[in-house]
């Protein structure tokens, strides 16, 4: 005997929150001009240097020569076919040495995974979940500078905490700099990075293009500010966690207000931001600016938000009977 059958229905998709709002309050558009402004140029000035080389090489002939000899011709299309796939090559080497990056760290570091640190495994994946993006690995290895870094231009992503971090910072200020680290990720910035090194490591202009790329590194180190204030909401958690990393924890409560307003004038000369440009990351002046300005910003939209958030409480009333 046969049993009907009954056709199964549509399968229900699990319910996916949308992403934070803090993705996008925290992103900057200008950013990726910056970013092209500098790649652009910079493949501008290697574009030069190769050209002008090769016409060097080739103002040695002698024109009657030149012309009726069409080696020339080949040699330049042959130098341009060298000068591609020696930076074939050096894209692989620069990804396989991520790789082995990873493997060095995962060998000789802790992950946090199984460890007394696992709810940072806990954190990063609640912070994944919340953003959209893919999780991080985080490891911790033995140095006592408190500094956080990330790399990686596939999963798995990896975060690497300095010793120094997890001795002196409070559990509030790990986790703004996990969700700081996190952003590179969420924005593709460890992934642009990683290709951006072909640039930064090439003969002559190596220092050059470094130069023109870290106006959007530094941009990129905001933004990564930005999503950690416009994700916990607290601008002191974010400070503080800044302050630890630059000053250290013996000094780090006595760069009170007043110590921040005397440096920020004593630092704001034109000198001092064109010193600026030779560093990867702003300084933390300004960076401490920045997010004091972006809690302004931010500030009335989530007062509103948290109002919005809380219940509506009815009052009881009872009816009062006509006889009375």
């Amino acid at each position: 005997m046969n049993e009907e059958v009954t056709p199964a229905g549509p399968v229900s998709q699990p319910h996916v929150p949308p992403e934070h709002p803090a993705v996008s309050q925290a992103n900057r558009r200008s950013d990726y001009w910056v970013l092209a402004a500098g790649v652009v140029t910079s493949l501008l000035a290697t574009g030069l240097v190769f050209f002008t080389s090769i016409a060097s090489v080739l103002s040695g002939y002698d024109e009657d020569v030149y012309y009726e000899d069409t080696a020339a011709d080949a040699g330049f299309f042959g130098d341009l076919l060298s000068f591609v796939v020696i930076g074939g090559i050096a894209l692989i080497l620069i990804l396989t040495l991520v790789r082995m990056m990873r493997q060095q760290v995962l060998g000789n570091a802790l992950q946090v995974e199984y460890s007394d640190y696992a709810w940072l495994r806990e954190w990063s994946n609640q912070v994944a979940q919340d953003l959209h993006m893919p999780r991080v690995e985080i490891m911790v290895t033995q140095d006592p500078v408190i500094n956080a870094y990330a790399f990686g231009f596939a999963t798995p992503y990896t975060i690497v905490l300095n010793s120094g971090s997890i001795r002196w910072l409070t559990q509030e200020q790990l986790k703004a700099v996990v969700v700081h680290e996190m952003a590179h990720v969420k924005y593709h910035h460890t992934q642009i990075g990683t290709y951006l090194n072909l640039l930064r490591l090439m003969p002559i202009l190596g220092t050059l293009n470094g130069w023109l790329l870290d106006f959007w590194s530094r941009r990129a180190e905001l933004t990564a500010d930005r999503l950690a204030l416009c994700y916990l909401r607290d601008n002191e958690q974010v400070k503080e966690s800044l302050i630890g990393v630059h000053v250290g924890p013996d000094v780090a409560k006595s760069f009170n207000d007043i110590a921040r307003q005397w440096q920020v004038y004593m630092t704001s000369s034109y000198f001092n931001r064109f010193t600026q440009t030779f560093s990867s990351h702003p300084f933390l002046v300004r960076r401490l600016q920045h997010l004091d300005a972006k809690t302004a910003e931010l500030s009335p939209m989530w007062s509103q938000a948290e109002v919005v958030k809380k219940p509506v409480r009815t009052r009881s009333t009872t009816k009062k009977s006509s006889d009375e």
